[in-house]
C-alpha cells in the first residue's frame, strides 16, 4: 500500500479519492475519448454506451446486484429525487419520510422541498446527546409503521458514524417502509451487498473511495419494485426501444432504464471506469486493514494531543475517515494551512479536522501530520498566552484611561511624534511583475480626475482610483495565501483590529542589504538582535530594516529583477526560512518589510516557496510590504499602526502605515 512522497500525505478520501497512476490512467481515457468523438466516423455511439454499459456492470458487480437494476445519474441528490418523483401517486401523502440529522445535507435540502410537494411529513432523527451522529437506536425509536420512506446513510460525512445496516433494514422491513440506501463514504472501502439485507433503493457517487470523477454517480432499484414507478422525467431513452418514436406509443423500458430519459452524459462514467477497473484488481481486505491501521494511528495520536474524537472509537461502528475536534476553528484552520504548504492533504469544517487515509496514503504521514500539528497548536497557546500576560501586566500598571490620557498629551506637546512609513501612491508607485505564463498582474495605480470646481462639480474637487489591493505600502491579510484561506476572520473586514497596533521590533539590516541585495536574516541573526535589545514578545511586530525605499523612485532599481533569463526571479533581502518559523515560535503579529513583498526576491526557490507569506498566513498573522523610513525608529519602543480598509473579502488593502516613536 506504499506510495511515492508526492502523495503519501493525501487523507482525502472522504471528498475525492486518488489511485497509483490515477493521472496517466485518466488522462489515457480522456484521450482515447477525444480521439473517438472527434473521427469522421460513425462509430461514437457504440463507443461511448459501451463503456457506460461498462462502468454500470462494474458497479453491478460491487454491490452484487443483477442486470436491468442500475443506472447512471448525475450525483446523489438527482438519483434521489427520481426515486421520489417515480413512487405511484399518493404514495407517500400523510405519510412520514425518516431521515437522520447527520445525512449528507444536499439530501435534506431535497426531502424539504418535495415534502409539501408529495404530501409527507419530514421527520430528521436528532443527534445523539453529547454525540456527533444518529445512534442507530435513536433512528429505530422514530421509525414507525406511519414511515412511508427511510433515507439510509450507511457511512456519514460528519463523523464517519456506520450504522447497523441489517438492523435498519430488517426494523423497516417490518414497518412496511421503503428504504433507500446513501452508501457514498463506504462503498469501494467496505464491502456492501444490496442483496443481503434487500434493500429497495441504492444510490451512490465513484468520486470517493472508488476514485472516480464528478458526474459518475449510481442509482439502483430493486427489480421487484421497477414496473410500479414511473419515473416524472422521460424521453428516448426511457423506452425498451429508443428507436421507437411513434410519438403515441410511448412505454417504460421494463428495468431500471425507465429512469434514463435523453441521450445519457457518459463522459464522467468513461472517466471513472479506469478507477473502477483498478479498484477491482484490488486485495479488498488488504485496503481495509491498510485503512484501519491508519485510522488507529490518527486516533493514538490525537489522543496524545488531548484532542477529542468527533467519530466512533469503536471501529465496527466508524467508515474510513475518522474526524478531530480541534479547540476551535482558528486553530482547525491554522492546522489545515500548515499541512497544505508541506504537502499534506487534510480539511476542517469549522472545529472539526477530517482525515481519511487511503490507497496511497504512508503511514508515517500521520506522525508528520500529527508532530505539525503539535507544532502549530503550541505557538497558537504561546501567542494567545503571552497576549493575555501583558494584558494583565497592563492593567496592575496603570488604568487604560491614563494610558490613552498620557499617548494624548504626548501627541500634543511633541512628546510622542508620528512617523510615517507610507510610499507616495499613484501611476509610479513601483507594482511587483510575475511571470505571465504564472499569474495575471496587478494593473498600474490609475488617478482619473472626476471633476476640480469645474463643470463636471463646480464646488468641490474629487478623482476616483484603479489599483490592487497589493499596491504600494500594502496589508498581506491571512485569505492573500493559500495556507491562510480557511481562516473565517482572515480577509480585511473579518480580521480582529485589536490586533492592527501594536509594538514594533526594528531590526537594522540596511548595511548588509547594501553590500549583498540577496541577504537573508536568519533566526541566528534575529537571536544576536535580541540579545542585544530584548526579547521580542508575543502579539508585537517584527520590521526589516533594508533602506530599500530608497530605491523606489525606479520601479526597475525597486524590483531589482534579474535580466538574466537563467536565473530565477529578483534579487531584494527578506527572510529565510527558519527566521520566520523562529518568529512565529514567538507569537508575532506581524512581519514587515521595505520591499515589493514580505519574502526575499529569491524566495520562491526556497523551501517551501515564499516561507514569509506561506508561514505567516497559516498562522493568520500579516504582512506588510514597501514600508518607507525605518531609519527613523528605534530598535525597540514605536507602536505601529497598520490598518487595511475595510474590503469586503478583501486579501490586502493599501495602507498609511504609522508609527509612535518618542519625541
Amino acid at each position: 500500500m506504499a506510495s511515492n512522497s508526492t502523495t503519501g500525505g493525501y487523507f482525502l478520501y472522504h471528498s475525492i479519492g486518488i489511485y497509483p497512476g490515477k493521472q496517466d490512467d485518466l488522462a489515457q481515457a480522456m484521450a482515447e475519448f477525444s480521439a473517438v468523438w472527434a473521427a469522421p466516423n460513425d462509430k461514437q455511439w457504440g463507443y461511448v454506451l459501451r463503456k457506460r454499459q461498462d462502468f454500470i456492470d462494474r458497479w453491478r458487480r460491487l454491490i452484487n446486484v443483477p442486470k436491468g437494476s442500475l443506472t447512471t445519474v448525475d450525483n446523489v441528490t438527482e438519483g434521489l429525487q427520481k426515486i421520489l418523483r417515480a413512487l405511484p401517486d399518493g404514495m407517500l401523502k400523510g405519510k412520514r419520510v425518516l431521515v437522520a440529522a447527520d445525512c449528507f445535507p444536499s439530501l435534506h435540502f431535497l426531502l424539504a422541498g418535495l415534502a409539501p410537494k408529495l404530501g409527507f411529513t419530514l421527520t430528521t432523527v436528532p443527534l445523539s446527546e453529547g454525540r456527533a451522529w444518529v445512534e442507530t437506536q435513536d433512528y429505530l425509536a422514530h421509525w414507525g409503521r406511519d414511515v412511508g420512506l427511510a433515507l439510509l446513510t450507511w457511512v456519514t460525512s460528519i463523523g464517519s458514524s456506520k450504522m447497523d445496516y441489517p438492523a435498519l433494514v430488517a426494523h423497516g422491513r417490518a414497518m412496511g417502509s421503503l428504504m433507500v440506501a446513501d452508501i457514498t463514504q463506504g462503498a469501494g472501502l467496505m464491502p456492501f451487498d444490496a442483496m443481503n439485507p434487500r434493500v429497495d433503493f441504492v444510490v451512490s457517487t465513484s468520486l470517493k473511495w472508488l476514485c472516480g470523477t464528478p458526474g459518475a454517480g449510481i442509482l439502483y432499484a430493486d427489480k421487484d419494485l421497477i414496473p410500479t414507478l414511473t419515473p416524472e422525467g422521460r424521453g428516448w431513452f426511457s423506452q425498451n426501444n429508443p428507436f421507437s418514436w411513434d410519438l403515441d406509443k410511448f412505454e417504460y423500458a421494463p428495468d431500471v432504464r425507465r429512469f434514463d430519459t435523453g441521450t445519457p452524459g457518459s463522459v464522467a462514467a468513461i472517466a471513472s471506469l479506469p478507477a473502477l477497473e483498478w479498484f477491482a484488481k484490488q486485495d479488498l481486505t488488504e485496503v481495509a486493514a491498510h485503512n484501519r491501521r491508519l485510522v488507529d494511528r490518527v486516533i493514538e495520536r490525537a489522543d496524545r494531543l488531548g484532542l477529542a474524537l468527533h467519530s466512533p472509537r469503536d471501529p465496527d461502528r466508524r467508515g474510513g475517515a475518522v474526524m478531530i475536534r480541534m479547540p476551535d476553528k482558528a486553530e482547525a484552520a491554522a492546522c489545515v494551512g500548515a499541512l497544505a504548504v508541506e504537502g499534506y492533504s487534510v480539511d476542517a469544517r469549522g472545529p472539526i479536522l477530517r482525515m481519511s487515509p487511503g490507497f496511497v496514503t504512508e503511514a508515517r504521514a500521520v506522525d508528520a501530520v500529527f508532530d505539525r500539528v503539535d507544532e502549530v497548536l503550541a505557538r497558537r497557546r504561546r501567542r494567545f498566552a503571552g497576549q493575555r500576560e501583558l494584558a494583565g501586566q497592563g492593567e496592575a500598571t496603570t488604568g487604560a484611561g491614563e494610558v490613552l490620557a498620557a499617548l494624548a498629551s504626548g501627541l500634543a506637546g511633541g512628546g510622542v511624534r508620528v512617523v510615517d512609513l507610507t510610499a507616495q501612491l499613484g501611476p509610479e508607485t513601483p507594482i511587483l511583475r510575475l511571470p505571465e505564463d504564472l499569474a495575471r498582474n496587478t494593473p498600474k495605480v490609475a488617478i482619473q480626475r472626476i471633476s476640480e470646481y469645474d463643470q463636471d462639480g463646480p464646488f468641490w474637487a474629487w478623482n476616483w482610483l484603479t489599483l490592487g489591493e497589493h499596491s504600494g505600502t500594502h496589508f498581506d491579510a491571512p485569505h492573500h495565501w493559500l495556507s491562510g484561506r480557511d481562516h473565517a476572520d482572515g480577509f480585511t473586514d473579518t480580521l480582529s483590529v485589536q490586533r492592527l497596533i501594536a509594538p514594533a521590533n526594528v531590526i537594522d539590516c540596511s548595511a548588509e542589504a547594501a553590500a549583498n541585495p540577496d541577504f537573508l536574516l536568519t533566526a541566528a541573526h534575529v537571536k544576536a538582535w535580541e540579545a542585544k535589545h530584548g526579547e521580542i514578545g508575543p502579539g508585537e511586530w517584527v520590521l526589516m530594516r533594508t533602506d530599500w525605499d530608497k530605491r523606489s523612485h525606479d520601479e526597475a532599481l525597486f524590483l531589482n529583477q534579474d535580466p538574466d533569463p537563467f536565473e530565477d526571479g529578483a534579487h531584494s533581502p527578506g527572510p529565510s526560512t527558519d527566521c520566520i518559523d523562529y518568529l512565529l515560535g514567538k507569537g508575532i503579529v506581524g512581519w514587515g518589510t521595505q520591499c515589493i513583498g514580505t519574502d526575499a526576491g529569491m524566495a520562491a526557490r526556497f523551501s517551501p516557496p515564499f516561507p514569509a507569506h506561506n508561514f505567516l498566513h497559516r498562522d493568520n498573522c500579516f504582512g506588510l510590504a514597501s514600508l518607507c523610513n525605518l531609519d527613523q525608529l528605534p530598535a525597540k519602543g514605536a507602536i505601529l499602526i497598520a490598518t487595511p480598509l475595510k474590503i469586503r473579502d478583501g486579501t490586502g488593502s493599501p495602507i498609511r502605515a504609522l508609527a509612535l516613536v518618542p519625541g
